[in-house]
C-alpha cells in the first residue's frame, strides 16, 4: 500500500513539475493554419502591393490597375521593421499631387514606436505631431495587411489630370 501511495505522490510531483516548468506562449494561427506569435511576426516587411478599389492609370499607359505599385515606383522603399523587443521603425513613401498639378513622389520621415500582437492583429503605436496613432494590421503567414474602408488616393481623369479619389484600399507588406 505504501508503494502505491508513494508512486501516486511521485507521479503527481513529476506531473506538476513538468507543467509548471514549461514556458507556454499563447499560440494563434491565421486562416491557413500558420502559427502567429511575437517571434514569428518579428522581421523586415517591404510594401508589395497598394491595392485600390478603383483602378488608376498613374503612368498614363492606358492600362489602369488596382495595384498602384504597378503604376508608379513612388512606393518603392516603404518598409516596416518589427523588432523582437516590441519596437518598430517604418519608412513611408508614396504618391502625391504637386502644386503644379503633376504626380510626384514623397518620402515621409521615418517613424518609430511600439507594437503589440493580439491573436492575428498587429497594432503599431507611434506619435505623429503630438498625437498618438494606432494602426492595425492583419497578420497572415509572412504578410501584413493594412485596410482602409474609405480613404483618399491619387488617381487621374480621362484626360490624365491627377486628382484625389475616395476609395477603399489595402496595403500589403511581405517579409
Amino acid at each position: 500500500m505504501k508503494t502505491i501511495k508513494f508512486s501516486a505522490v511521485f507521479v503527481s510531483i513529476i506531473t506538476l513539475l513538468s507543467i509548471s516548468s514549461c514556458n507556454i506562449e499563447p499560440v494563434d494561427s491565421d486562416l491557413l493554419g500558420n502559427i502567429i506569435n511575437p517571434t514569428s511576426v518579428a522581421g523586415t516587411y517591404r510594401m508589395t502591393a497598394f491595392n485600390t478599389g478603383i483602378p488608376t492609370d498613374l503612368n498614363n499607359d492606358r492600362v489602369a490597375s488596382t495595384n498602384q505599385m504597378l503604376e508608379t515606383t513612388c512606393f518603392n522603399g516603404s518598409v516596416i521593421v518589427i523588432n523582437p523587443d516590441g519596437t518598430f521603425t517604418a519608412t513611408s513613401k508614396g504618391v502625391d499631387i504637386s502644386a503644379s498639378s503633376a504626380i510626384t513622389c514623397f518620402s515621409d520621415p521615418d517613424y518609430s514606436g511600439t507594437w503589440t500582437l493580439n491573436a492575428t492583429v498587429l497594432k503599431l503605436t507611434y506619435v505623429d505631431a503630438g498625437v498618438i496613432v494606432d494602426e492595425l494590421f492583419s497578420v497572415s503567414a509572412n504578410s501584413l495587411l493594412y485596410s482602409v474602408p474609405q480613404g483618399q488616393v491619387v488617381g487621374t481623369t480621362a484626360l490624365n489630370v491627377p486628382i484625389f479619389i475616395t476609395t477603399s484600399y489595402n496595403i500589403v507588406y511581405t517579409k
